[in-house]
């Protein structure tokens, strides 16, 4: 139920973006491949070297780089609307924010080669369901829908992934002159997981499904008129849980990581303690 029918929900945002989500797609695959070409004459032995799956990585995680990148704009569309708003989340969730839609096509462009690649290079379930959530979850947010909570998720979210990779990167080159901007960007990866995606993403995620079982409550009270389809809300509402979930796991992660790496003796007495 709701006020438009599935053909409208499910099928209109495809048509309707599909002269930006078709070009940014390729863009993606074109990225990935000019890279591939790319990097074994900029990088030279460093990137030649490498095993074949450690190349792909690289690979792999400079489009995700650019991805990010180009997600800084709808970071500036998210922080435009909440000061446009007096820093409070709005509760019309059918409002656009202006030149968001741009951005709000990209991402499911992104997320559509972010599953191919999950899949074709095998990666874990972790990577392939974190991949799904995101595409489902972007793709059910461009109806236009939720503008307001959905550029944080694609644009503040994104930010994190630049200092990530690039750490990555550098790591996977062993470039011993640029071990110290891995460490860096470690940190800022670290403090922007923390504030951003940890913290914010609790109260943002805890704001808009509050904001949405409201308007469903509302909905079912008025026979279907408050929200434009009751079953994608649901269905978004469980995409936006799961992935925010997903985000205290990666922070397990990283708590765990860096335990190992600055409490090294630490870690292998309570790993023997465990043994024992």
């Amino acid at each position: 139920m709701g006020r438009y029918g599935a053909h409208d929900v499910y099928v209109t945002p495809l048509v309707r973006d599909f002269p930006i989500c078709f070009p940014m797609l390729v863009l993606c695959f074109g990225v990935y491949y000019a890279v591939g070409q790319i990097y074994p004459r900029l990088l030279g032995d460093a990137f030649r070297r490498l095993p074949r799956g450690k190349r792909d990585d690289v690979v792999v995680r400079t489009v995700s780089i650019y991805n990010g990148v180009l997600m800084i704009g709808s970071a500036v569309c998210f922080l435009m609307n909440l000061h446009a708003n007096n820093y409070h989340l709005d509760d019309d969730v059918y409002r656009e924010i202006p030149y968001y839609r741009f951005f709000r096509v990209s991402i499911v462009a992104y997320f559509v080669w972010d599953v191919i690649i999950c899949f074709a290079h095998k990666w874990s379930m972790a990577w392939k369901v974190h991949a799904l959530t995101s595409l489902l979850g972007s793709y059910m947010l461009s109806f236009p829908f939720s503008d307001q909570y959905g550029s944080y998720y694609t644009g503040m979210f994104e930010l994190s992934n630049i200092p990530l990779h690039a750490s990555s990167i550098i790591r996977i080159l062993n470039i011993p002159s640029f071990i110290t901007a891995a460490t860096a960007c470690e940190f800022v990866f670290a403090f922007l997981f923390v504030i951003i995606r940890v913290i914010g993403g609790t109260y943002v995620t805890l704001s808009w499904l509050r904001l949405m079982l409201t308007k469903l409550m509302g909905s079912w009270r008025s026979g279907g008129d408050s929200v434009h389809d009751e079953f994608a809300v649901v269905f978004s509402m469980v995409l936006i849980f799961v992935l925010q979930v997903l985000q205290y796991v990666w922070f397990g992660e990283i708590v765990k990581q860096i335990k190992e790496r600055f409490f090294p003796q630490r870690s292998s007495k309570l790993n023997n303690k465990r043994v024992e």
